[in-house]
């Protein structure tokens, strides 16, 4: 479609259709629609469309694929500690291989057939550097995350990057550094374990391809000093639960309140009308029942989500008959 300059490709509408664009391409489709009473159509009945399936079928929940591995080898070396290596040099860090891969058998990070994704970055924790683990990421956050000084690691679907192997099912197998992203010249420079290459070159297209395959995952790298903490939990909101699961709130909930108490009390604390720090008093210990309605209410959030992320990460829970 050729729009006053404006150009989209019936790829690119596709992929907008099934919400899988970046916030870039996404202004190209909405601003070409702008000039394209077609366009508009097309776009609000798929919108109906998609709002009639959802009263037919419950919404499908897309798995995080926390445990998958990566560990694409190369000349046995695992990519996931060559990437904490090649990070760790960056920050002036010198390390051994050898360390590196030790320190991750000895402490069960790495498993027998790779690195967990959610295990990815231990290695940089532990020599005394700042991480944060992200889902659901996007191209605009790589740049602005590089531009202020992290070091970041990817996990992709090797293959699909390379463009040398078609699979009928793909999956988040390879961990990359990435060095600078150009969207300008549709260009991303990567630190790739399986190249022979310090730094190798890839078109963008192809990285966001492969990257879709772990739910966008990134690990964020930094000095303690210069690491800018940004929140980022799990989009939970294309999960819902069973009548069996939310049972379970209240339970969790009032558990998690027992918990808390226990703590407390081990810790010399006792009731008292208002919170004192010096005197070891809080009004909060007391039964769960007996909480204002603010405190059970954040006890059972706490309990939904922990419930929801569960189900999220690819797990089941089931009732006991």
């Amino acid at each position: 479609m050729n729009d006053n300059h404006i150009i989209t490709s019936d790829e690119l509408l596709s992929a907008f259709l099934d919400g899988n664009t970046s916030a870039e391409d996404t202004m190209r489709v909405l601003k070409a629609a702008g000039q394209d009473e077609n366009l508009q159509e097309i776009i609000r009945i798929a919108s109906e469309v998609d709002e009639d399936m959802a009263t037919l079928k419950p919404a499908i929940t897309k798995p995080v694929p926390m445990t998958a591995m990566a560990a694409k080898q190369k000349e046995n070396y695992l990519c996931d500690i060559e990437c904490e290596e090649f990070i760790l040099h960056q920050f002036g860090i010198e390390t051994t291989h050898k360390t590196l891969l030790d320190d991750a058998y000895r402490n069960c990070w790495l498993k027998d057939k790779g690195m967990p994704l959610y295990n990815i970055g231990r290695l940089l924790e532990k020599n005394n550097l700042s991480v944060s683990r992200r889902y659901e990421s996007t191209i605009e956050d790589i740049a602005r995350l590089l531009a202020n000084g992290n070091q970041l690691i990817a996990v992709i679907d090797n293959s699909q990057l390379l463009h040398d192997v078609v699979e009928d099912t793909t999956l988040p197998n390879h961990a990359v550094a990435i060095s600078s992203i150009s969207v300008e010249s549709d260009e991303i420079t990567l630190f790739n374990p399986y190249t022979e290459e310090e730094l190798t070159t890839y078109h963008l297209a192809s990285f966001v391809k492969a990257w879709a395959q772990s739910n966008h995952y990134l690990v964020v790298v930094n000095t303690t000093d210069r690491f800018i903490y940004e929140p980022y939990p799990i989009s939970l909101d294309d999960v819902s639960l069973d009548d069996d699961l939310t049972e379970l709130q209240e339970a969790i909930a009032e558990n998690a309140h027992e918990i808390w108490a226990k703590a407390r009390t081990d810790q010399g604390w006792t009731y008292g009308p208002e919170r004192n720090d010096q005197k070891k008093e809080t009004p909060d210990m007391v039964p769960y029942c007996n909480l204002p309605e603010s405190e059970k209410l954040y006890d059972r959030e706490m309990a939904m989500q922990t419930l929801k992320l569960v189900k999220k990460l690819g797990f089941e829970i089931k009732k006991r008959k």
